[in-house]
């Protein structure tokens, strides 16, 4: 994992009422107070989150991840020798992504000191789960705060998969240990930020963890709060040694480690994912074993290029440009197939097709105009999408050269619409 932290910027929110000379600076609450009459406690903090999922950014944790719906508080857990104790709040997605937060007021330096051990303690047993385990303890928990008896497929809303293939996900994610861990909490101190690097020894799992902190404000309005978070540290997925434990003889856990080979340039080495993309891979990988390594090489190949992979619902290759939105020369399914069509969007037609002949002449394919000529994309010579693998690793160096020309193309075009 790589530790990315980010410096504390943010200022004091400005109420600004119909005549703007009537502005005023917001004023704080302080969460830490044990003033009896505000009862700002751990206990409303995770309330506050269950009621109000979309306080977390996910978005800027894990760009695509999915909304958060809440599936319970108070996550029942066993730790083995007896002990137990409870995840503040889980949260789902429709696509079976989970999301574990624990809720921290810092009142004391020994709650800043554990918070992160205790974080990392939780999600080791929530990972020690199977499907019906943590549906089980979700129901328990649910039962006891008085919420409705839903399953966990239930509580995913309008699900993006079917039932089966949401319990596949979610039992995936488990096993891999693949989540958003985060501690959630006000005033947390910059001492607590070190404490991170402890995550560095879990290899075992594949789990972004993050730090946020929630500043509340009072509002000049009634009782209403303006609640603004802040994501103090995040870590990122680095391809380095991978730990995996895999069904073994007899239903014996075997532990396997495998090193990634070493990559042969500095910016391949550094190129960190996050863990929508390392689902991603897995599942490229089920349909051909040889794909992952394959789109990494490439992928750290065209990001010294500039050209990153935003995962949405595939991986969108996209080059940041100087007017209107980011260039994309393309979308990766998770079936392994290649959508070059984005290519031509906003207005970026002729570059666009320009850019699919090159890549139809590679593998001896052609260009399908759509929407009446403002749109193409590449096809094979049997009139299919193409899949990855007509691509790579046969004409990746070609592929990165045709990234290249359509991107000088297109800052050309920018300068001359200017």
């Amino acid at each position: 994992m790589k530790n990315e932290r980010r410096r504390r910027r943010d200022g004091v929110p400005v109420w600004v009422g119909k005549e703007t000379s009537s502005a005023q600076l917001l004023k704080r609450v302080d969460l830490q107070s044990r003033d009896e009459t505000h009862h700002y406690d751990e206990s409303w903090l995770q309330k506050l989150l269950h009621e109000n999922p979309e306080i977390v950014p996910i978005e800027q944790l894990e760009s695509g991840f999915g909304s958060l719906l809440s599936a319970c508080r108070e996550l029942p857990l066993e730790f083995g020798g007896g002990r137990s104790g409870a995840l503040d709040n889980l949260y789902v997605t429709a696509s079976g992504g989970l999301v574990l937060v624990e809720a921290k007021l810092w009142r004391n330096p020994e709650a800043r000191r554990s918070a992160v051990a205790q974080a990392m303690e939780y999600a080791g047993a929530v990972f020690r789960l199977s499907y019906g385990e943590l549906e089980a303890a979700v129901r328990r928990a649910r039962a006891t705060s008085g919420e409705a008896d839903l399953s966990l497929y239930q509580l995913g809303g309008d699900s993006e998969l079917d039932e089966a293939s949401f319990v596949d996900a979610v039992a995936r994610n488990l096993r891999r240990g693949r989540a958003i861990v985060a501690i959630v909490g006000d005033g947390i101190r910059e001492d607590i930020m070190p404490l991170a690097e402890l995550l560095q020894s879990h290899a075992g799992h594949r789990f972004t963890f993050a730090l946020i902190e929630l500043a509340i404000y009072e509002a000049p309005l009634g009782d209403a709060k303006i609640v603004m978070p802040s994501i103090l540290a995040t870590t990122a997925l680095v391809e380095r040694g991978v730990v995996r434990i895999e069904e073994g003889t007899l239903g014996v856990p075997q532990i396997k480690i495998t090193t990634p080979p070493a990559p042969a340039t500095a910016a391949a080495r550094q190129r960190s994912f996050g863990i929508g993309e390392d689902e991603f891979f897995e599942l490229l990988g089920q349909r051909d074993p040889g794909l992952p390594a394959l789109l990494k090489s490439f992928l750290a190949k065209a990001d010294e290029r500039g050209v990153y992979a935003d995962r949405q619902g595939g991986l969108n290759l996209k080059h940041a440009s100087p007017v209107g939105n980011a260039l994309n020369l393309g979308t990766i399914r998770k079936d392994a197939y290649i959508d070059t069509s984005p290519s031509t969007w906003w207005d970026r037609s002729d570059i666009g097709k320009a850019y699919n002949t090159e890549l139809a002449r590679l593998i001896g394919g052609f260009v399908q105009p759509m929407k009446g000529g403002k749109e193409s994309a590449v096809r094979t010579n049997k009139g299919t999408t193409p899949r990855l693998s007509d691509f790579l690793p046969e004409h990746e160096e070609a592929w990165l050269k045709a990234m290249d020309r359509y991107i000088q193309d297109a800052l050309a075009l920018a300068e001359r619409q200017a």
